[in-house]
Order: structure tokens, then sequence, then C-alpha cells
């Protein structure tokens, strides 16, 4: 039987990655901060996934499902399947959880902390989707 859980983080996984890569296309905005941006982004949900990583690189988005980068930037790694159900539906305040342990970046803290507007962008539009409001 499938893990509900896993299974549903996966697809918000490849969902929120689909999201940016056409949030990058359409939003000129959005395009327009992402410039010089070059940078591999590794996510990892313990204990044993789902992962997979984003490469941001020519002010566009494109997603890795189930791979592992050799060489990212800098790694994400969420403690547990409901951390990334809650990170995932922008019901968890990642800054809080980094403090109490939940989300652990590993590599240039400089730079994921300055990319963090990915995310926080794309929750203003995926609101409807992923959190019901």
């Amino acid at each position: 039987m499938v893990d509900t859980k896993k299974f549903a983080v996966k697809m918000l996984m490849g969902a929120i990655q689909y999201a940016a890569a056409q949030l990058a296309e359409l939003d000129e905005g959005f395009k327009k901060k992402l410039t010089g941006i070059d940078t591999v982004i590794q996510w990892k949900v313990e204990p044993d996934g789902p992962n997979s990583y984003t490469v941001v690189k020519d002010s566009k988005i494109k997603g890795k499902m189930d791979a592992v980068h050799e060489n990212p930037n800098f790694t994400i790694t969420l403690t547990s399947v409901d951390v990334a159900l809650d990170l995932f539906r922008a019901k968890l305040e990642v800054q809080k959880a980094i403090e109490e342990g939940k989300i652990k970046i590993d590599g240039d803290m400089q730079k994921a902390m300055n990319q963090m507007f990915i995310l926080e962008d794309l929750a203003e539009y995926l609101g409807d989707l992923t959190s019901g409001g």
C-alpha cells in the first residue's frame, strides 16, 4: 500500500517545481528577481525521501524529481514527511521551523536565505491550492 503522506509530499514537490518554472516564464517581475542566480537546491525529506533538486539558472527554474544532485549549492532537509507537508501547504513558518530544527539548511546559508523569495512568491500564487485560502 502507498504511504499517502509520502505520496502527497512527492506530488506537491513536483507541482511546486512545475509552478516555479511556469512562474519564471510568465511573470516578468519574478523572472527579473531570478536574474543572476545560478543555484542548485537539493530537497531531502527524512528519513527516506522523497528527494529532488531544483536548478535556477538564466532566469529559469527546472526541477528533477527522485534525484540527488552530486554538488548542490545548498541542501534543504525537512525532518519528516509531516514537516514537508506543512511547508508545501504553506502552513509552516520557515524561519521558526529552522530555529526549531524542523528544517535544516546545509551549504551556502546566505544564498539559501536570499533565495527564499522563490517559495514566498509561489505561496502567493498557490495559496488557494495548497492552504485553502
